[in-house]
């Protein structure tokens, strides 16, 4: 069992309603009773959180330990790429040390929060020698912290935990790991020192909070986190609470004392653990480039790919293939890597029956690619990256259209060559229709390439009001994009679809290119003004 992994995890989460309060005469108030439950946060740093969720620290140890299950050995350089894929799109709160390690790609901040040695304890349960866990927890440190105080203190910290397994007491554990260790920045005889001192003063916690401070920077954090554990080494549940109390940076703070009471006396934080709501959640995690995702999602399966900008992304996009296409046709392809050049990720997926994913075609319809799209837009929401904007190519467009109004984080659709409704593409089989409604489906040829059409593709198309749909748009930026002289989806189709859009509204003329976009310049240009525009819609407060 991941004992020092779910101590961890359930500290944070205890820490979150009142973390980062620093009035203790507030929290007394928020809390009579002491601190011995979940609760909703009560500070304004963590708004999209709730009771039984994790801090921002509790969020990054759920994906070390997530990089640990999958490498099952560490390495700076993986870890580092892996933070930096699992922070793109991150809808937890970002401190400045997140920030600027970001900007730096993984290489440090100038923060000396205690905060950065307090995800270590996915290491603690992989059971290395001492050595080597020392050397790791000062490496996994050095991806957001720099300032060497903080390795120092997970080195420290590494040690007690090392030494208390051996059976020595906190106290006993903390004075050897001083001893033993090599520290540069820490100076912890100093604080050791201050810490016997107030313990022998007999000071209550909330004097002692006040004279070493409770900020979250090192110099203060690390001196009061030994107080605690020493002050209440009897029972795991007081000192959280007590630690709680006092305010400040808690989760840090309890997050390192739950290691040593693990360490001592084995499964401390299952009890709390199971309470979470996110335990935690499964994210996917990627860097930058083109990265291929198999979504499972609502019991269906979609081949799909991410592509994923340099930086950190402006928007992700949820991209509609045209009809039979799939994600890898190459003018779709070459839209979405450039749309990420631009700093958009994006997310195509195959719909059902076509390409990699799972289903039969002679299933599908145009209702099913449209529920298709509401699920991958579900599964990117659940991985913490919503999506804002929809594009589609051709009846992808179409039913991009259909669903944007199912999907609250929406702001903006765009549409590349789209029929105003999906009927209009019974004229490519439209010598088989009879044959289908006569035996439930007929074997076609589109694109050079056999498909077995269904009779739900035909009845499902009875039961769409597009007009309506598009009516009910309000508040959503909508760009259509079409080639004037369409010979596959005729430019009329374009004037319908505006017209019945509501406002905010664009239309942009692709002169010069064919219904494919087969020329990789038109691509481009698509990309290009398609980004400019995406980032005034999404930047904009549309009146509703």
């Amino acid at each position: 069992m991941a004992i020092f992994t779910t101590a961890a995890l359930a500290a944070d989460a205890l820490a979150l309603g009142p973390h980062w309060i620093y009035n203790p005469s507030k929290l007394k108030r928020l809390y009579p009773n002491g601190v011995y439950a979940l609760t909703d946060p009560k500070s304004a740093y963590h708004p999209n959180r709730r009771a039984g969720q994790l801090t921002h620290y509790g969020d990054q140890i759920a994906v070390f330990r997530q990089y640990l299950e999958i490498q099952g050995v560490f390495n700076e350089q993986t870890w580092r790429e892996h933070w930096l894929g699992a922070m793109v799109g991150y809808d937890g709160y970002l401190d400045g040390a997140t920030k600027q390690s970001l900007k730096n790609a993984g290489y440090g901040s100038d923060s000396n929060d205690l905060a950065g040695a307090s995800r270590l304890a996915p290491l603690l349960d992989l059971n290395l020698p001492l050595e080597a866990t020392i050397q790791a927890a000062r490496e996994q440190t050095s991806i957001t912290h720099s300032p060497q105080c903080v390795a120092d203190a997970a080195e420290l910290f590494v040690r007690m935990v090392f030494s208390i397994q051996q059976g020595n007491s906190f106290s006993e554990a903390c004075e050897m790991s001083i001893n033993e260790g090599s520290y540069t920045e820490l100076e912890p005889e100093r604080h050791f020192l201050k810490v016997k001192q107030c313990l022998k003063s007999g000071e209550q916690p909330v004097e002692v909070a006040t004279q070493m401070g409770t900020t979250c920077h090192t110099p203060e954090a690390f001196p009061l986190t030994l107080y605690f554990a020493l002050q209440f080494d009897d029972n795991f549940a007081d000192c959280l609470s007590e630690n709680a109390l006092v305010g400040g940076d808690s989760a840090a703070r309890g997050i390192i004392l739950s290691l040593l009471f693990a360490a001592r006396d084995g499964d401390v934080g299952s009890a709390i653990y199971q309470q979470l709501t996110d335990t935690p959640r499964e994210s996917v995690t990627f860097t930058p480039g083109t990265h291929q995702v198999s979504v499972l999602h609502q019991g269906k399966h979609f081949a799909a790919t991410l592509d994923i900008p340099n930086d950190v992304p402006k928007a992700f996009i949820l991209f509609a293939h045209c009809f039979t296409c799939g994600k890898d046709f190459l003018p779709e392809k070459r839209l979405c890597q450039a749309l990420a050049k631009h700093g958009f990720a994006t997310l195509r997926i195959d719909f059902s029956g076509v390409g990699g994913s799972g289903g039969e075609f002679v299933d599908t319809s145009f209702l099913t690619n449209v529920e298709d799209l509401g699920i991958a837009a579900s599964w990117m929401s659940e991985q913490g990256m919503d999506i804002s904007a929809l594009v589609g190519h051709s009846l992808g467009g179409t039913a991009s259209l259909a669903v944007a109004g199912q999907l609250p984080s929406v702001k903006a659709v765009i549409t590349i060559g789209s029929p105003f409704e999906p009927k209009h593409i019974l004229h490519l089989f439209e010598d088989h229709i009879d044959k289908i409604k006569e035996n439930g489906q007929a074997s076609v040829m589109l694109a050079g390439r056999p498909f077995t059409i269904g009779e739900r593709f035909l009845s499902d198309l009875k039961q769409l009001d597009q007009r309506g749909r598009l009516g009910s748009l309000k508040g959503v930026n909508s760009l259509v994009i079409h080639v004037p002289d369409d010979d596959t989806v005729d430019i009329k189709n374009a004037g319908y679809i505006y017209s019945a859009l509501p406002q905010p509204k664009s239309f942009l003329a692709l002169q010069g290119a064919d219904h494919l976009l087969q020329n990789k310049s038109d691509v481009e240009y698509v990309a290009k003004m398609a980004s400019i525009w995406l980032e005034r819609a999404l930047n904009s407060e549309p009146k509703v």
